[in-house]
């Protein structure tokens, strides 16, 4: 929105201001003796999305009503990986109960199937809970969690070496993959 803080409602009486020190109580200036939280604008450098499908020029649609047009309003750079890059111009009437991103948000679009992996998407896949337990072991120490980012990520050169790497094909035959009908 271009504004440097905000006032945050629900917040007075929680544990949550004991912890975060960037949320500061302050006077309602319109009601002076009225508490309220004021947060520090956000403004990320970069912002990234996986949807279920996008167009070239960038409208993309991301699974259920979320936040992520704030988001991607508030960062200075946004990318969109998409399961899907359709030809036709989507439409905020394509997105039926999901989020619309329009394309003036967007800057780069990617089409990246299974993006979300090893986490699940929407309706189109379940998380992959073997690849979850392989990391989880691996973060229990530096060496093997070094381990782990080498094998899935600094010598995968491409996404579809990625998805080679952790064989796709098996994670489709066990039914992880769910119908798009």
């Amino acid at each position: 929105m271009g504004i440097p803080f905000l006032g945050v409602r629900g917040l007075l009486h929680s544990d949550i201001l004991k912890y975060r020190p960037d949320l500061l109580v302050q006077d309602n200036p319109f009601n002076p003796g009225e508490p309220v939280v004021v947060a520090q604008a956000i403004r990320p450098d970069v912002a990234v999305f996986h949807a279920t499908k996008a167009d070239r020029r960038g409208n993309a649609i991301t699974p259920g009503h979320r936040d992520d047009l704030m988001m991607a309003r508030a960062a200075r750079r946004v990318i969109v990986t998409a399961e899907e890059i359709v030809e036709r111009h989507l439409t905020r009437r394509d997105a039926d109960d999901d989020t619309f991103l329009p394309a003036i948000d967007v800057d780069v679009v990617a089409h990246v199937p299974l993006g979300a992996h090893p986490c699940g998407f929407g309706a189109l896949y379940e998380q992959d809970k073997d690849h979850w337990r392989e990391y989880l072991e691996a973060a229990k120490s530096e060496a093997t969690f070094c381990a782990y980012l080498e094998r899935y990520v600094y010598e995968v050169r491409s996404h579809a070496e990625y998805l080679e790497q952790i064989d796709a094909s098996a994670t489709v035959g066990k039914n992880r993959i769910k119908d798009k009908g």
